[in-house]
């Protein structure tokens, strides 16, 4: 047989904890009066709130004060890190800008330092020109400027450097274009130009204004400059003949041709066929006399012509 013992203990409450214990329990009643003073309505409210209204108003206040700051930290915290993020952004993109407009004006500078190489290069290419014009008798095709002067400015402007080389070599192409150079029939050179005895008596001497060039009847003649046909036709001692007006002064003349390609007004280029190779005029043999003038005086055209 088994026996099974339960002990209860019993714990007095202390005094102190009874008193607590009635304090919860009491509750005191709050009448709320109408405006007439007539009872409306009445609650209860435990008595230790009451009496400890100022304790617990003061632990809510700080409770809700710790959590409005809580709140209010943390929102703040989000903003913060939201802006941080949008400034690095914002920085980092500036960073990339920087870099570009870096590279930019590198490569700026550097186009600065060819297109300076290249007017450089123009210049002493127009300077080789003009010296190699000077040594044949012409005149400059980009002449020195006369009367001029002032202070030089620093300051580049790749537009207006581009600007005006393009319009000086406009105006160098428009010239050369005009100019008489080249050969107009290639062969011997029979007779040049100078005095030389009469080819027909061959006694005395005579100015010879041009160049005789020996070839076949019917070989093409070419013009060498752009320019306007002011004489197609016979003309004397010449025989048939073309004459040529060109821009700034000059003018070549095409003789003892055999036929004529072009007619009076008509504007031709340079190496078109203004008229074949013949023996018409004052002439022992078929051949082309060729003449260059420069405002009506007489030059020699070998000057001119690139072997």
């Amino acid at each position: 047989m088994f026996y099974f013992f339960q002990q209860m203990i019993f714990l007095r409450p202390t005094r102190k904890n009874r008193e607590k214990e009635t304090m919860i329990k009491q509750k005191t009643s709050i009448v709320i009066l109408d405006a007439n003073g007539d009872s409306n309505q009445k609650i209860q409210i435990p008595t230790i709130i009451l009496k400890n209204w100022k304790i617990i108003l003061g632990v809510s206040l700080f409770f809700i004060c710790m959590i409005c700051a809580v709140v209010v930290f943390v929102a703040t915290k989000t903003q913060s890190d939201r802006y941080e993020q949008e400034l690095t952004k914002k920085m980092e993109a500036l960073e990339k800008a920087k870099q570009s407009l870096a590279v930019e004006e590198a490569s700026n500078q550097l186009n600065l330092v060819q297109v300076q190489k290249s007017f450089e290069s123009i210049d002493s290419t127009l300077n080789q020109i003009n010296a190699k014009m000077r040594k044949r008798g012409l005149k400059d095709v980009a002449p020195k400027l006369k009367n001029a002067g002032g202070p030089i400015e620093k300051e580049e402007n790749l537009d207006e450097l581009s600007k005006y080389y393009e319009k000086r070599l406009k105006s160098i192409d428009k010239k050369l274009e005009g100019l008489p150079l080249g050969i107009p029939h290639h062969g011997k050179i029979t007779s040049r130009f100078g005095y030389r005895r009469n080819p027909f008596t061959n006694r005395g001497l005579e100015m010879h204004s041009g160049i005789d060039i020996k070839g076949s009847i019917g070989e093409p003649i070419k013009a060498t400059a752009a320019g306007k046909i002011v004489h197609a036709g016979y003309k004397g001692q010449y025989g048939k003949v073309v004459i040529i007006e060109h821009s700034n002064g000059w003018e070549t003349r095409y003789a003892h041709l055999s036929t004529t390609k072009v007619k009076v007004g008509q504007k031709i280029d340079a190496g078109q066929v203004i008229g074949t190779l013949g023996n018409t005029g004052r002439s022992t043999g078929p051949h082309l006399h060729y003449e260059l003038l420069s405002y009506g005086k007489k030059l020699n055209p070998e000057k001119t012509m690139l072997f």
